[in-house]
């Protein structure tokens, strides 16, 4: 049995395979990731019972398939937590994918989890989205910049998008560069909107087939979009031992610093998976709208620490609903404002 490091970067990796007394049993090579068949050829040539670590830096999920598919067991590492005990002053590739066996070997690697190919693919589907989104909200406030820099009052419009503000921006007859550009941002935001319907339509489809977002539907705050955004980036709520396990993967558990007897907690530490972060605290805006409970929780905290920290709170709290709601297979049921439900 080997174990093997895999330092990857985005063009090229270097490995390095030991034994388990640490001795370098293969020479360390630096295989570039346009030629997949030497990547095929090396790892098939280390015994079947080998074990491979790379580092979780989203450029891994095809390595981790090609590795696997070769019959070798992968294992992804965490990567804060894989510097924080492996940390040196000088450090090369080749340096990098030894310390990376000898982890392994010393069974010293805090894991990341490897999501199936479909996952990803779901993921990558509603991170599509949201760039597209990203990308709208870049155009709007474009047109908005366009319109402040030519020093034009807007009309009592709501949404200057929405039906009436479009007949209005219509009408607008600018000088050359502005017109242009004015048309050519609505131009962009047409196209945008036209994508993100394309994603809702394929959401949509699914919905009725998938349990688990149905069952997220009925938390406050979340609707198709976000439940198939948190499905996609939670994957097997199996993998969490906890609601708090949860919270940590996410990153939306206070801080906490500690010297002597002296405990300090501070705000969230946002070390984890920001696209649940945005997902939650996007859903927790919705819920103080919609639950008298989670709204009483936000005036509560607002008015002594503020309407951030109050937020952050209630979208914690849905964190907890969420793993409650699909470990245990069934429906929220709303709570009072006494918090009975």
């Amino acid at each position: 049995m080997y174990y093997v490091g895999c330092d990857q970067h985005k063009h090229y990796s270097v490995v390095t395979a030991k034994d388990k007394d640490g001795a370098v049993m293969a020479e360390t090579k630096k295989l570039y990731h346009n030629e997949r068949q030497k990547f095929v050829e090396y790892f098939s040539s280390l015994p079947k019972d080998s074990v491979v670590l790379l580092e979780a830096n989203g450029y891994e999920p095809w390595l981790c398939d090609l590795i696997q598919e070769t019959g070798l067991n992968v294992k992804l590492a965490h990567p804060l937590k894989t510097r924080a005990i492996a940390e040196e002053k000088i450090m090369t590739d080749k340096l990098s994918s030894s310390v990376l066996a000898d982890l392994l070997r010393a069974n010293l690697v805090s894991e990341a989890y490897i999501a199936s190919p479909k996952i990803r693919q779901e993921r990558y589907h509603m991170r599509y989205r949201q760039g597209l989104v990203h990308l709208r909200t870049a155009a709007k406030n474009k047109i908005h910049n366009l319109l402040g820099r030519l020093g034009l009052n807007l009309p009592d419009i709501t949404d200057l998008f929405g039906k009436s503000g479009r007949a209005y921006l219509k009408q607008l007859r600018l000088e050359h560069p502005y017109q242009r550009a004015l048309n050519g941002y609505l131009h962009l935001i047409d196209e945008f909107n036209r994508l993100i319907r394309q994603v809702d339509a394929d959401i949509r489809k699914q919905l009725k087939n998938n349990r688990c977002i149905q069952l997220l539907l009925t938390i406050p705050g979340i609707g198709m979009i976000l439940a198939n955004h948190i499905m996609a980036e939670i994957g097997d709520i199996n993998r969490f031992l906890s609601s708090s396990k949860l919270a940590g993967y996410i990153g939306i558990v206070p801080s906490l610093h500690q010297s002597g007897k002296v405990n300090y907690s501070g705000s969230i530490t946002k070390q984890g998976n920001r696209y649940l972060l945005w997902a939650f605290v996007e859903a927790a805006h919705a819920a103080i709208r919609r639950d008298p409970y989670l709204a009483s929780v936000y005036q509560k905290i607002r008015n002594k620490k503020g309407s951030h920290v109050a937020i952050v709170a209630v979208a914690h709290k849905l964190v907890i609903y969420t793993y409650q709601v699909l470990k245990n297979n069934t429906p929220y049921v709303y709570k009072t404002v006494s918090g009975r439900a």
